[in-house]
């Protein structure tokens, strides 16, 4: 259930991780403040028969535990040893409150005492689960009762417990419900990606399959190439090859291809008399199958439809940009009135070289045709 979904160094769910850090940062604050306003109430009540020799130690110490609560929980959340050593202090206060707090506020929930034991059990439950948050609580409200004799306040204190429990139990839930829609919802997006990759990948061999063999089939059928041409043989090897590392789920080549190169071998196939202008230009495989395909198709094209016998391919490459052009004198067509099934012009001319990151452009009207195929470095 967790697929796809990252987990934090500690392994948490992110709905998780995020709610442990807010209260982690939450009982950092309450409990430090809660100490910096109990040392001051224990200054301010001090009282016979509390000993001030007594009583400044004490909340001397007091005072740097809960600054060093304070910078702990909110630089490293609400570590194990930090949370036992507070239930310990406070367990101490509580055994020992009758020597810290005057005689009348002895055993009071408002003493300072008091409030240290309701800030630790908050603390207590904020950083632990209910299994080991409760008893953890129950041992603070014992330690109070013996230190004070009040069971009416640990009847509150043990209230307090309960409620702290169930409402983190709740939000953790929550947390928990969170965290699994979003490794659904990962999940599904993961699947729907692996789909669409599938799919990219079949629409590049569909629009292989008819830009570049489909192609040579039409080029024979309308004389471009003789049955028995020794071109019709290596074009036909290379196509099966191309065939065979499709089929086996390759699809790479070399890293990078003359252009130029390609180009003409495929002008010299197309079956028509081609006028080339080539700079030397390198571009990755993929990149350069696509430009090769885009421009059989498109000579493809000139051959069936455009009533010429040449036409024109130039390549040039200015600012990282490579620009290739097909041209011809032909009879042209109204490029808006292609219909949607003619597979080769929106599919193995313009959807090819988009497969790759590159765009094309039809241009075509009584004075001929004009493809332009773009890719950007």
């Amino acid at each position: 259930m967790t697929l796809g979904v990252r987990l934090d160094a500690g392994g948490r769910m992110p709905a998780t991780a995020a709610l442990d850090r807010v209260t982690a940062s939450c009982a950092a604050v309450i409990r430090g403040v809660a100490g910096v306003v109990a040392v001051a109430a224990a200054l301010l009540g001090l009282a016979p028969p509390v000993d001030s020799a007594v009583l400044f130690p004490v909340v001397a110490g007091l005072l740097c535990w809960s600054v060093f609560f304070l910078w702990a929980g909110w630089t490293y959340g609400l570590l194990p040893q930090v949370i036992v050593s507070e239930v310990i202090i406070t367990c101490a206060l509580c055994v020992f409150q009758e020597e810290l707090v005057a005689g009348t506020l002895s055993g009071d929930s408002a003493s300072w005492v008091g409030g240290l034991v309701t800030m630790t059990i908050v603390a207590v439950n904020l950083a632990w689960r209910a299994q080991a948050a409760v008893p953890a609580g129950l041992l603070v409200v014992a330690a109070h009762l013996y230190g004070s004799g009040a069971f009416a306040v640990a009847g509150i204190h043990v209230l307090q417990v309960g409620a702290a429990a169930l409402l983190m139990s709740l939000l953790r839930k929550g947390a928990a419900n969170a965290d699994g829609e979003l490794a659904a919802a990962r999940e599904a997006e993961e699947k729907a990606t692996v789909e669409r990759e599938r799919r990219r990948d079949e629409r590049a061999q569909n629009s292989r399959m008819h830009g570049s063999v489909l192609a040579t089939l039409m080029m024979i059928g309308a004389g471009g190439i003789g049955a028995t041409s020794p071109m019709l043989r290596e074009t036909a090897a290379r196509h099966l090859a191309d065939l065979d590392r499709m089929s086996e789920g390759g699809g790479t080549g070399p890293d990078h291809v003359p252009l130029h190169e390609r180009l003409a071998a495929g002008a010299n196939r197309s079956g028509l008399a081609i006028h080339t202008r080539l700079v030397p230009v390198s571009v990755p495989w993929e990149v350069g199958e696509a430009f090769l395909e885009a421009v059989a198709e498109a000579l493809a094209n000139v051959l069936r439809h455009a009533n010429v016998t040449t036409a024109a391919v130039t390549l040039t490459e200015d600012d990282g940009e490579v620009v290739v052009v097909v041209r011809d004198r032909g009879m042209g067509f109204n490029v808006a009135r292609v219909p949607d099934h003619r597979y080769g012009l929106r599919v193995s001319i313009l959807a090819r070289m988009e497969m790759v990151g590159g765009r094309g452009m039809v241009e075509s009207g009584p004075q001929g045709t004009r493809i332009t195929l773009r890719w950007t470095r």
